[in-house]
């Protein structure tokens, strides 16, 4: 089995999902099979999101505080990044039943002890068990992880910066690391002319 503190990682982050009819996990509607994960508790967020042809999600602004139903349709919702031990970063972002029950599980194995342990993260092992949960006219096959500690962050754990452009005064300033990145695209030819909405 592959050392998950290794920092050879060379790939992205991917959203991930589990379907409930088919008791799999999916990432790009590819398959995949999980293993063992870390979370990054600096990630999380928890509210509301709900689909209407476009996902909405609405985060509160602190974690397991839970806002006010912003509307009709509107389900409870987690974000987290995971880093598995063959090396893949994912977003987990979803307000599925069964997968906010998941994370719940998870969360409350490790939520209270973030603080005593700043710079680790919660790993945890899927179990390829489920708890069934019975909705209405339809079971709820809830993924369970087991919790195995905390470990070092690896090197390559690292979390995306998803950063916006700032826009006062008319001009338009951005950090570094986004300029170079933009500028990269552009490049590359990934970006035109007809990409900029003003």
């Amino acid at each position: 089995m592959e050392d998950i503190f290794s920092d050879d990682n060379t790939n992205g982050t991917s959203y991930i999902m589990h379907k409930n009819a088919d008791k799999t996990w999916y990432s790009n509607e590819e398959a995949i099979t999980l293993d063992k994960i870390m979370v990054c508790p600096d990630t999380i967020k928890t509210g509301w999101g709900m689909w209407n042809g476009t996902y909405n999600t609405e985060y509160s602004d602190k974690p397991f505080i839970k806002t006010p139903k912003p509307d009709d349709g509107y389900k409870e919702a987690f974000s987290m990044n995971l880093y598995t031990n063959d090396k893949r970063q994912f977003l987990w972002s979803r307000f599925s039943f069964g997968e906010y029950q998941a994370f719940k599980k998870m969360a409350v194995q490790f939520y209270k002890d973030i603080e005593a342990n700043k710079g680790k993260v919660p790993v945890f092992q899927f179990s390829n068990k489920y708890e069934v949960i019975e909705l209405k006219a339809l079971n709820i096959n809830v993924p369970l992880f087991e919790f195995l500690g905390w470990k070092d962050r690896p090197a390559d754990f690292v979390v995306p910066v998803w950063e916006e452009p700032l826009i006062a005064d008319g001009e338009v300033s951005m950090s570094q690391q986004v300029a170079a990145a933009t500028q990269a695209q552009i490049d590359r030819q990934e970006l035109t002319d007809d990409d900029i909405p003003f």
